[in-house]
Formats: C-alpha cells, sequence, structure tokens
C-alpha cells in the first residue's frame, strides 16, 4: 500500500511537467490494477503491474525503496507458494512497455521550460 500511495503523491505533485498522453498511461494502469480487484481482467496481475511501471517511471527513491521489497515480495507468493507464472509475468511485462512507452514519448512543455530535459 505505502508504494501505491507514494507513487500516487509524486505523480501529482508532478503533474504539470506530463503531458495528456503520460497522464492517460498512469490511468490505464491503475485502472487495470484496479480492475483485477472489482472485475475480471486476464492474464494481468495489478501489483506487478503497477509496481514495475512505478519502479520504472519515478524518480523519487521514496517509491522505489518502499516497491522494491513489496515487489520481491509479490513475485514469491505467485511464483513459489501460489504457483502462478501466467499473472505476473504478464503484469510485468505490461508494465515494462507501458513505462518504456511513456519513457520515448516527448516531454511536456514544463519539462522542457524547466531545463529537466
Amino acid at each position: 500500500m505505502v508504494p501505491v500511495i507514494a507513487f500516487m503523491f509524486e505523480r501529482v505533485e508532478h503533474a504539470r511537467e506530463a503531458n495528456f498522453f503520460q497522464h492517460g498511461v498512469d490511468f490505464l494502469v491503475f485502472s487495470l490494477a484496479v480492475g483485477r480487484v472489482v472485475g475480471n481482467v486476464p492474464f494481468i496481475s495489478g501489483h506487478t503491474l503497477l509496481l514495475s511501471y512505478g519502479l520504472l517511471c519515478t524518480k523519487s527513491k521514496i517509491v522505489r525503496i518502499s516497491a522494491i521489497p513489496v515487489l520481491v515480495q509479490t513475485l514469491y507468493l505467485k511464483y513459489f507458494v501460489w504457483h502462478d507464472f501466467v499473472t505476473p509475468t504478464g503484469g510485468i511485462v505490461l508494465g515494462c512497455a507501458l513505462a518504456l512507452l511513456v519513457s520515448l514519448l516527448p516531454k511536456a512543455r514544463g519539462q522542457l521550460e524547466k531545463g529537466l530535459i
């Protein structure tokens, strides 16, 4: 829970630095992660999706430090205890792909003006 809250605060803090598409991808990741709880989203673990995306997209050390042990614990439980190899792998692959897509996008005007690029 702590990595998710930290990631959300980090996103709100830097909301003006992201463009519309980056906000859309963030919304998609959160929707899929919540969709696993509320509805039926096959082949994707919401935990691994959100944690892998958050690890790769954030610049916050707090998010990374809190997300790594939660991701390790999630992978241990899913792979070794529950013998579920499909959903965590699907979540990590999708999270990494979306993080790569966001990193390849042109940066928002706010980052260009601040010289963050």
